[in-house]
């Protein structure tokens, strides 16, 4: 019996070394990353394994649910894309994409179909080992469980300044943001394919588009309304999301700031509605108001409030969709 008792701690601390080891919250398992759904105010997703102490950006779920995308980044340059995929119930640990370069990948987006995947990236273009000097569109294509090389998208859609966030609806025109009316500016674009091929983009309309920066534009798959991120000083803070809905003309209707719960003094950005419909998935820098421990802080003390979200970095957050159609 002792020796029985021996070998059951011994396994019990063995287990409990590897799961603090293999990352916080593991395994997980469910939809949504086995995640308690929102309600109409904004949550933390996944807190401890996808929005951590580090900068996360981005979040896509493939259209039948089964794989996650999210971004992470810091101030040294380095952003990759990772993957988490479920078998069965469980989640897969984030993983590096096997298109992955060391250039910076970022804003990822998967097409309503979800047989192609598009991100922005300073990866060098075909022939170059060296990196371009802005952010241009790459896609790669599923293959299976896999994806395919990536592809530059061409330069009748790309520019020699920043292009960003590109995001395909379900006719197959891709809505992005671009800084190619100068260093600083963001405006929303989008470009129409033509014969499977690009071309040069059109500006949306100034009931989007303002003097100030307008970026990150979240389109759903019918093209019936969009949510951005803009910087207007009416807002917020530093960027805030607005949506604007097309009319029976097809026209932007005029953007509206989709108010608190949804925007701080923080930044909000990287809007995302997810395939069901039922979440709209966001990034932002909101953080608690700050305040004095109820004990010195141990050194402990200080590395979870720097591992944990809300630390002034980026996190990812959600929120029960239905207030989309509180601004119909």
């Amino acid at each position: 019996m002792k020796r029985r008792t021996l070998l059951l701690s011994a396994f019990i601390g063995l287990t409990m070394l590897c799961c603090r080891s293999g990352g916080a919250g593991f395994p997980l398992s469910g939809d949504y990353l086995g995640q308690t759904p929102p309600g109409p105010v904004p949550r933390v997703f996944a807190p401890g394994v996808v929005s951590t102490g580090l900068d996360e950006l981005n979040a896509v779920f493939s259209p039948d649910g089964r794989e996650f995308y999210f971004c992470v980044r810091n101030f040294s340059g380095a952003v990759s894309v990772f993957r988490m995929k479920r078998a069965g119930a469980v989640w897969s640990r984030p993983e590096l994409l096997p298109f992955a370069s060391r250039f910076g990948d970022i804003d990822v987006t998967i097409s309503p179909d979800g047989n192609t995947l598009l991100f922005s990236s300073r990866r060098p273009m075909p022939g170059s080992d060296q990196p371009k000097a802005d952010y241009d569109f790459w896609k790669s294509r599923r293959l299976g469980e896999t994806w395919s090389r990536a592809e530059h998208l061409g330069n009748g859609v790309n520019s020699d300044a920043h292009d960003f966030y590109p995001m395909m609806t379900q006719s197959g025109t891709i809505y992005f943001s671009s800084q190619r009316e100068g260093t600083g500016t963001n405006n929303i674009y989008r470009s129409i394919p033509v014969d499977g091929t690009y071309p040069e983009a059109e500006k949306l309309s100034p009931a989007v588009n303002t003097e100030y920066r307008e970026f990150d534009p979240y389109v759903s798959p019918d093209e019936t309304f969009i949510i951005f991120t803009s910087s207007r000083p009416e807002g917020y803070g530093s960027g805030d999301l607005y949506i604007s809905f097309r009319d029976e003309a097809g026209c932007w209707r005029e953007a509206l700031n989709m108010g608190e719960p949804i925007n701080t003094p923080g930044a909000e950005y990287c809007a995302m509605v997810s395939p069901d419909g039922c979440y709209l998935f966001f990034t932002s820098a909101r953080r608690e108001p700050p305040s004095l421990p109820d004990r010195p802080a141990r050194h402990r003390d200080f590395m979870k409030m720097h591992n944990d979200p809300k630390n002034r970095f980026s996190d990812i957050y959600w929120v029960d969709a239905t207030i989309i159609d509180s601004f119909r």
